[in-house]
């Protein structure tokens, strides 16, 4: 396993084995080794004080930055351009702080070290010779697919609150099944779908309320960007993460923040089973994990049908089966909301919410053909969402994908010909918003200097949105012939 390792840390491996000290690759990356996956990164764990480190890296002239006031232990040495955490064996213990330990103190063994460690596949080392070390069957739990923490799960997650986040996370990313020895509920979820828990765990989510918002946010982006999104969503939701608080800090002042309890109705949440083979919630974790890896389509597609089944939005047909006409709005508006909350940028907010508020315009234009698609790309133009054609286009790029996805987790996604019928309406609809649907006037195919051989320089913005608008209209093709051909007729008629 040893020759998996980059040469930088071979080298900072064998500079401290020469001076008599252990040194191990430990963590993920060993766990990532394990799976035939390349690591982000490396870090490693050793014997030597920090004091010793430091000057084994400078006798290397390697440029070190030294963590030992405010993480315990730990210094960064940057070898080859590249940044790796060298930490000393080290135990911990927690006080009322959710994350941060409040004691640490050097250990003298590896496995004391381990210990430490938050789920037994993060807690294997792997030395200069290749040789495993597992003290907690983290290489078994592997194989099977499990992850399970170091110990007892509820002293864990009280330790540090952020760790049942990461389980969500790491099953997510991993496609693992989580489990645990205590705290055991009964199922979770629709038996028969691919999100079902046969067992559920209740995580000790009181101790989230002293986590930072951003903590929380970076650990909920990483999950929905993974390739189980929807896995470890079913376990966030299941596990009561979604109701539970965190802590946002603003001028020294500490305000309470609900993470997402507005997922929680959605579990259960029958569908008319004319068009859809899953409650909302199992349909929400499938659409997710149709998607692409785009954070703004997948928080799309996590929050699209958030305002179905409220009182003012769920009603009922003549054969008693639900229908959530308006839903869309009604998320857009929580979305917004949400977003706000956990503190995202203006930008990627609009861009979210405008998606959320338009992922149902598709369906009804099945039927409808391009001149209905026209109208209503140039009426996004005109409604000022946007600042030019480029930014419409990669809207409606991203709109397709949240469509598609939409699609495919319901009845449809089992229809072929429909989900083409649906990529060629997307396919219609981006080379809409693409070529023939200008924004501003610096979306015309011409410029101002063009016009000048035939305008005074004052009548030139004049012009240019006249020729706009007629190409908005669908009456003037956006080409340079044809819009200077316009103008010459304009003047004509002036003159005449």
């Amino acid at each position: 396993m040893d020759n998996k390792f980059p040469v930088y840390i071979k080298k900072i491996m064998r500079s401290l084995t020469n001076e008599g000290f252990e040194a191990y690759v430990v963590g993920g990356s060993v766990r990532d080794l394990l799976l035939g996956i390349k690591p982000g990164d490396f870090d490693i764990a050793t014997n030597a004080k920090p004091e010793n480190i430091i000057e084994i890296c400078h006798r290397k002239n390697w440029k070190t930055v030294d963590n030992l006031g405010r993480n315990f232990g730990c210094v960064n040495a940057i070898i080859e351009k590249t940044n790796v955490e060298i930490t000393t064996f080290r135990g911990e213990s927690y006080g009322s702080d959710a994350h941060r330990p409040e004691q640490v103190w050097y250990c003298e063994t590896l496995q004391e070290d381990c210990n430490r460690r938050d789920f037994t596949v993060n807690a294997m080392a792997i030395d200069i010779t290749g040789r495993l070390y597992d003290f907690y069957d983290g290489q078994a739990d592997l194989k099977k697919r499990l992850l399970r923490t170091v110990g007892c799960a509820q002293k864990r997650y009280e330790e540090d609150a952020l760790r049942m986040f990461r389980a969500c996370r790491f099953v997510a990313q991993l496609g693992f099944t989580y489990v645990q020895d205590t705290r055991l509920f009964p199922s979770f979820g629709e038996p028969g779908t691919p999100y079902y828990l046969p067992r559920n765990y209740v995580f000790p989510v009181e101790r989230c309320a002293s986590l930072s918002l951003e903590r929380v946010r970076r650990e909920l982006d990483k999950l929905l960007l993974s390739s189980f999104a929807g896995r470890g969503l079913m376990l966030f939701l299941a596990t009561g993460l979604a109701e539970a608080f965190c802590r946002r800090r603003n001028n020294g002042i500490s305000t309470q923040i609900p993470i997402l309890p507005e997922l929680c109705h959605l579990e259960g949440l029958r569908q008319n089973p004319r068009f859809h083979k899953y409650n909302v919630w199992e349909h929400t974790l499938t659409a997710v994990d149709n998607s692409p890896k785009d954070l703004a389509i997948r928080w799309a597609l996590l929050l699209h049908d958030i305002g179905k089944g409220l009182p003012e939005i769920r009603k009922f047909n003549k054969e008693g089966q639900p229908s959530d006409h308006g839903h869309e709005s009604q998320s857009a508006l929580m979305a917004e909301t949400i977003l706000n909350r956990l503190g995202y940028q203006k930008n990627f907010i609009r861009k979210v919410v405008w998606l959320v508020a338009s992922h149902m315009r598709f369906a009804p234009m099945l039927a409808t053909g391009e001149k209905a698609l026209f109208h209503w790309i140039r009426a996004e133009a005109l409604s000022g969402n946007f600042s030019n054609s480029m930014e419409m286009a990669t809207a409606y790029n991203n709109l397709v994908e949240v469509f598609l996805a939409d699609m495919g987790a319901t009845n449809a996604g089992e229809n072929s010909s429909l989900m083409q019928a649906g990529k060629e309406l997307g396919k219609q609809v981006t080379e809409i918003a693409r070529t023939k649907m200008p924004v501003a006037i610096s979306d015309l195919n011409i410029s101002g200097h063009d016009l000048l051989e035939l305008l005074p320089e004052s009548k030139i913005h004049q012009y240019m949105i006249l020729l706009l608008e007629r190409v908005q209209s669908g009456n003037l093709p956006n080409e340079k012939t044809a819009l200077m051909a316009a103008v010459k007729k304009y003047l004509q008629k002036g003159r005449e």
